[in-house]
């Protein structure tokens, strides 16, 4: 009579190399993300420790990495020959332009996602406006603001920044409103709420994520714009970029003033989009066709 073979002792060598193995391409996973990250985070911790250099250090050779007489003396100075204006003349511009996109761009994002197929041609036409590149439509605008008094106005940059990302949003927030049933919206109009009821009460409560990401992205594009500012402004309206290249152009550059003032403008931008990143998150997994 033949005694069965247990495979048991066989088996556990095997199953131990698979959990070895995995536990490996884990460690090599995040070492790999690690490394990215402080790939991407090096440029902007120079920047940061650049702020806090006086004029002196920034020319001592070797040069030293951390500040060895630390000073906030950047951060003033570079508010006071061009950078306040600068970030307060962005903040009214991004912020008005990105108010302006979400209210023009919601109801035309409603009535594409619930009149137009999602496959369909017209979407990508009205994000395919958004890839023209901005060489292309500024001269344009620098003639037709010429004719009608908007040079150098922040009414005119509004309407430049509003009609550069207004294709975004609407197709953005089109994705978002898909994902809304219908039913919810019928379910309303049988208990016999009107329409800015149905508006504030169903859609505008869903769609808050879509909402914030496409408001996010807005102001991030617009406050980080460059050609449309240097050609479409003079001296009343210096936006951020415009006020950093002013550095270089008219001044020997304080790397120290330009780091105080890259922090300050970047800082703002980095918070928000930590705070909204799961909402950033979902409208990209929405965007390329998670449904």
């Amino acid at each position: 009579m033949t005694m069965p073979i247990s495979l048991a002792p066989a088996e556990e060598p095997v199953v131990e190399k698979e959990a070895l193995s995995a536990r490996f391409s884990v460690v090599i996973k995040h070492v790999v993300l690690v490394l990215v990250l402080a790939l991407f985070l090096l440029p902007l911790a120079w920047l940061l420790l650049t702020a806090f250099k006086p004029y002196a250090e920034l020319f001592t050779s070797p040069p030293s990495v951390l500040p060895v007489n630390g000073t906030l003396i950047n951060f003033s100075d570079g508010w006071a020959i061009g950078g306040g204006k600068g970030i307060g003349d962005s903040l009214i511009v991004a912020s008005v332009s990105t108010v302006l996109c979400l209210l023009l761009g919601y109801p035309a994002a409603y009535a594409l996602a619930r009149r137009f197929s999602a496959h369909g041609q017209l979407s990508f036409t009205i994000l395919s406006l958004r890839m023209m590149p901005p060489i292309v439509p500024v001269i344009g605008f620098y003639l037709l603001f010429q004719q009608l008094s908007l040079f150098d106005t922040y009414t005119g940059l509004i309407i430049v920044y509003t009609f550069m990302n207004l294709p975004l949003v609407i197709w953005l927030l089109a994705e978002f409103i898909r994902q809304i049933p219908k039913t919810y919206e019928e379910a309303a109009r049988i208990d016999g709420a009107p329409w800015y009821r149905l508006f504030w009460d169903v859609l505008l409560p869903l769609s808050a994520p879509g909402i914030l990401t496409a408001g996010i992205l807005a102001m991030i594009f617009a406050w980080n714009e460059f050609l449309f500012a240097l050609v479409l402004t003079g001296e009343k309206v210096i936006t951020l970029p415009k006020a950093l290249a002013s550095f270089f152009l008219f001044q020997q550059p304080n790397w120290g003033q330009l780091g105080a003032i890259g922090i300050v403008a970047i800082a703002p931008l980095l918070v928000l989009s930590y705070y909204m990143q799961r909402f950033l998150i979902r409208s990209f997994s929405v965007g390329s066709g998670g449904r």
